[in-house]
């Protein structure tokens, strides 16, 4: 129930942190086309790794998933996403995703992540496998969050994941 508690805590500060920022951000840095001819500027984000909360609790998940990756988002719908965490079997997990979000609710990117990761050994003995994860992001001029649902079926359990990223440019 700790867990629980500090992620909700850690995910409130930065979505009433980022808001205001955000919503500065989608009206002073929305591309301006007809004017300069720019459609997006990408942009690059490195990933911190994050906190997990799974659905079954009783099973001693590791719920403190430290790890670093870059993001690279090439439009408001469509970031490339690679790196590593330590996940919640207590192993190291590579991944490599496709983050593609065609929806917007306010401040709120909405789509899912598709990739390749590994290192689960209930799933194809710890090799490679294909994920899809349903995805929320909020991004402001430095910070950002990317909030997941990891659904339970099959040898999964599913869980709840928040991750962290600072803006590089």
């Amino acid at each position: 129930m700790k867990t629980l508690y500090c992620i909700c805590s850690l995910a409130s500060a930065c979505l009433f942190g980022l808001a205001p920022g955000v919503a500065g951000a989608a009206t002073a840095e929305a591309p301006k086309v007809a004017e300069t001819g720019n459609t997006y500027k990408p942009q690059f984000w490195v990933n911190l790794g994050g906190f997990s909360r799974h659905f079954s609790n009783s099973k001693g998940y590791n719920e403190n998933n430290l790890g670093l990756g870059l993001e690279y988002r090439t439009s408001p719908e469509i970031a490339y996403m690679a790196g590593a965490y330590y996940n919640s079997v207590y192993k190291t997990t590579s991944y490599a995703a496709v983050n593609w979000q065609p929806w917007q609710l306010g401040p709120v990117k909405l789509g899912a992540a598709l990739g390749v990761m590994n290192g689960y050994p209930s799933l194809a003995n710890g090799g490679s496998f294909f994920a899809a994860l349903p995805l929320a992001t909020i991004e402001g001029r430095h910070f950002g969050i990317n909030l997941g649902v990891i659904p339970s079926m099959g040898k999964v359990d599913g869980a709840v994941i928040i991750q962290f990223k600072l803006r590089l440019n």
